[in-house]
């Protein structure tokens, strides 16, 4: 066991050594933004599809991709003070920022049916509530009192064109209300850095024409794997050490 323990060390500090001296962590490349694109990113989405579902509720579709950006300094002017506000609001720096949405929707309807009651008329739904109170003398004014129960509903999911196609990853937004219109939606978000180096440690095992288990680990740089274990063969009743590499080919 005392050997076991010191190949498997060897063996990490070897993939270690690869990693810093073949892929040497590339340094910070800060690339200055044109100031035309610069003000060329607003949190406008264009890109918004909408479609009526079977119970007659509108949605916005769009896709997650749509206003991505890597600093708020490629915002456009406007999509920058609107944002501003939102982080004031908040009572948030702009380094803790990651997502904004903003959704604008209209209710409308007309010839709603008005019952008269003793205090003056009103009109009821499964969503609205609207009274009126008549004035008491000629030269008095009536008052209205109104409610909404507004069912606002937001889902994020994918879907694939065919069943080895990529994933496509979409936003929806809908009120739950026949009457209500979508009018536009704006989103910002911040573009997460990739994370292309991974460590791992596993207990694993693989069978041949025989049965090994054991326990390896693997730095991952990118779609490259290069791992290394050590198992116990139960054929030969010994344990073995295995190096491994692996290339992602493709992703689901």
């Amino acid at each position: 066991m005392k050997n076991l323990g010191t190949y498997f060390l060897i063996v990490i500090i070897s993939i270690l050594v690869i990693r810093i001296v073949w892929f040497p962590r590339e340094r910070e490349v800060r690339v200055e933004i044109p100031k035309e694109v610069k003000e060329a990113v607003q949190a406008t989405v264009n890109n918004v599809n909408r479609n009526i579902d079977k119970d007659g509720f509108e949605h916005a579709v769009i896709s997650d991709k749509e206003n991505i950006v890597q600093s708020l300094s490629q915002l456009d002017d406007s999509s920058k003070i609107k944002l501003d506000s939102v982080l004031n609001i908040l009572s948030l720096e702009r380094k803790q920022f990651k997502e904004w949405r903003q959704y604008t929707a209209t209710v409308h309807a007309k010839d709603l049916e008005a019952v008269r009651n003793d205090t003056g008329f009103s009109y009821k739904d499964r969503y609205t509530s609207i009274d009126f109170t008549t004035p008491k003398d000629t030269f008095g004014k009536g008052v209205f009192n109104f409610s909404y129960n507004a069912e606002i509903n937001y889902a994020e999911y994918w879907r694939k064109d065919w069943f080895l196609g990529r994933k496509k990853h979409y936003i929806d937004f809908w009120i739950a209300d026949p009457r209500a219109t979508v009018n536009g939606v704006k989103r910002v978000k911040i573009e997460p850095k990739p994370d292309n180096v991974k460590v791992d440690v596993n207990a694993s095992g693989f069978y041949t024409d025989r049965l090994n288990l054991g326990i390896d680990g693997g730095l991952t740089i990118g779609r490259s794997r290069f791992g290394a274990g050590y198992y116990y063969d139960f054929t030969d009743n010994k344990w073995k050490p295995v190096v491994s590499v692996k290339y992602r080919l493709l992703e689901f």
